[in-house]
């Protein structure tokens, strides 16, 4: 009998691992991966909803307002992560307003436009401004320093494409290959 990976097949029923979606956030002008010391990094859309009863029905109606979302993280201190130092220093310092904000993007790897190679990478992605929340730097004695926090998205998203070889974002309508 012959035995085929089923997640070759695009009718695959396999689900993703959380290594298929990378994020970046853009320091001292260059996208710095948060990867290795995030233990966490996740979406929060929270949809906002307006409700309504009308007169002929018993059942509410509800229609989507808007969205409030967030990404809250949990990593450990890693100095040389410099997109881990940069959000520990945000706290660390206090800053507030623009001072707290940092251009941020999410890139779906499972998504590629086009096919990859070894000099261009190129993905579906959506970019974020977002206002870092430090809500805990902790560890007790002999323990690792955690940071948790989360990124509060300041206005609408951007879609685009984002080049995981050259570090680039691109605004604008890109199908990937799972985009009809």
């Amino acid at each position: 009998m012959r035995k085929f990976n089923l997640q070759l097949f695009d009718n695959s029923r396999a689900a993703l691992l959380r290594n298929t979606i990378a994020d970046y956030a853009l320091i001292g002008g260059t996208y710095e991966l948060m990867g290795t010391g995030f233990t966490s990094l996740n979406e929060s859309p929270k949809a906002q909803t307006d409700s309504e009863t009308y007169i002929n029905e018993v059942t509410v109606s509800s229609d989507i307002t808007g969205y409030e979302t967030e990404f809250p993280y949990e990593s450990r201190l890693i100095p040389s992560q410099k997109a881990i130092y940069a959000l520990y220093k945000m706290g660390r310092d206090h800053l507030t307003g623009d001072a707290a904000q940092l251009t941020y993007v999410r890139v779906d790897l499972f998504n590629p436009i086009g096919t990859p190679s070894s000099e261009t990478a190129e993905y579906a992605a959506r970019q974020f401004t977002v206002a870092n929340e430090v809500s805990d730097i902790k560890g007790g004695g002999g323990a690792k320093i955690q940071i948790s926090g989360t990124l509060h998205a300041v206005g609408d998203p951007i879609s685009g494409k984002f080049d995981t070889v050259t570090k680039t974002f691109t605004a604008g309508e890109f199908k990937g290959k799972y985009d009809a």
